[in-house]
């Protein structure tokens, strides 16, 4: 967790001198970029990179390890093939192969990323996991800065996201290279094969889900770009970006060893109730004072630390606390559909947010426009910011019902004996 917050404090004092370089437009084109890099990571190892902490030999995770990398590169070829025929039955512009090389090859070092991250959670290399965050987030913001003084534009932001990444990533490697040695048995494709049939869940459950997620996210892009603009997005983007901050600061880090620690006790038949309501409550005092923060001062904080033109993602990001917090609260907790196998639960939820998120963004605007061109409605309010409290109220609902219900499945658990 130290490492981690060393880097996301060097990102929180290089930003506001991004945001002085870079346009909102700029950073709407990052987070269209970040979400589609995303989408295809996920798609690329089919998740198998999930069962890396949970698998029960060592033997048996490297297997998977080599798996999900072979299944990645078969799925970026294929994404790769896919984009050059579409683009060559579009006008041609160069900067559509450049934007598809670079999107394909940011999805290979997420993947490298996500394996290595894994495997060091399952062999508790946490401080390995640290400097990879450290040299990303030193990298990554140091050439973002850089090609933003050259004037590069968006183009900028995403390459010193390419580049920076990739310099992270040799620590994983050298790791997965030592290790291939000691696990040479593990090239086997019958045993490959065998465990993927018996972690079939995880691409049949899991991937599902966790595309949804990723799906909404990237629709939910182009339609607030479609609707208002990718200024518009671009500070919706930023402070997304900034109060997901917090998660990745904090907790992404418990929840990479709370999913170590309870996959350990759950496979031991320990309750692991006292330590899900521990971490709930720890996340909900580390959560709290900065949140309620930007929830009463959000504007006045983004335009002082990020400069006038960011006042407007201040106001969404006070807008979009209460449901953040709440999921601030959730995601490290979330591994626990996996460790209790309820994976289908989960993603019925999945199902009931995308649902709201798809009708708040993608139908709730030509309602609103339709209202206002016959009169009906009063233009005091700004429609934007009317969805968003709306989305925001129902995701802060959703949220706090996945809390109760793993404090409940716990609790039951831990009543008849784990």
């Amino acid at each position: 967790m130290t490492g981690t917050a060393i880097a996301q404090l060097i990102a929180y004092l290089i930003y506001p001198f991004l945001t002085r370089i870079y346009s909102t437009a700029d950073m709407g084109e990052l987070g269209v970029y970040t979400r589609l890099v995303a989408f295809i990571a996920a798609i690329a190892t089919a998740r198998y990179e999930a069962t890396l902490p949970v698998a029960k030999q060592d033997n048996h995770a490297f297997s998977l390890y080599r798996l999900s990398f072979r299944i990645s590169l078969i799925v970026l070829t294929a994404v790769f093939l896919v984009g050059i025929t579409y683009f060559l039955f579009k006008p041609y512009n160069f900067s559509n192969y450049v934007f598809l090389i670079v999107s394909v090859l940011s999805a290979y070092v997420s993947v490298w990323i996500n394996l290595g991250t894994n495997w060091s959670v399952r062999k508790k290399l946490f401080r390995q996991i640290s400097v990879q965050r450290m040299v990303n987030s030193v990298s990554v913001n140091f050439l973002r800065l850089i090609f933003g003084v050259l004037n590069w534009g968006a183009f900028g932001l995403i390459f010193g996201t390419l580049l920076g990444s990739f310099l992270s990533i040799f620590a994983f490697v050298k790791t997965f290279l030592s290790n291939k040695k000691s696990h040479a048995s593990t090239a086997d494709l019958r045993r490959m094969r065998i465990l993927a049939k018996e972690y079939r869940s995880y691409p049949a459950v899991y991937l599902p889900h966790v595309l949804l997620d990723l799906a909404v996210d990237l629709a939910l892009a182009a339609l607030i770009v479609e609707f208002y603009g990718k200024g518009t997005f671009g500070s919706y983007s930023y402070a997304y970006l900034m109060l997901k901050l917090p998660l990745g600061l904090f907790g992404q880090s418990l929840g990479q060893v709370f999913f170590n620690k309870s996959s350990e006790m759950f496979h031991k038949k320990q309750s692991i109730y006292a330590l899900t309501l521990k971490t709930i409550r720890t996340l909900f005092f580390l959560s709290i004072v900065p949140f309620t923060a930007l929830f009463f001062f959000g504007s006045e904080l983004f335009g002082f630390v990020f400069g006038e033109r960011w006042t407007e993602a201040g106001r969404i990001a006070e807008i979009l606390t209460p449901a953040l917090m709440l999921n601030f609260m959730v995601s490290p907790i979330s591994s626990l559909s996996l460790v209790l196998s309820k994976q289908k639960l989960m993603f019925g939820f999945g199902l009931a947010v995308a649902f709201f998120q798809l009708f708040n963004f993608g139908v709730l605007p030509i309602l609103l426009s339709l209202l206002d061109k016959f009169q009906i409605t009063n233009r005091s309010f700004d429609p934007f910011h009317w969805i968003l409290g709306f989305n925001s109220i129902l995701l802060s609902v959703v949220y706090l019902v996945i809390i109760l219900l793993f404090l409940r499945m716990t609790k039951r658990i831990h009543a008849n004996g784990a």
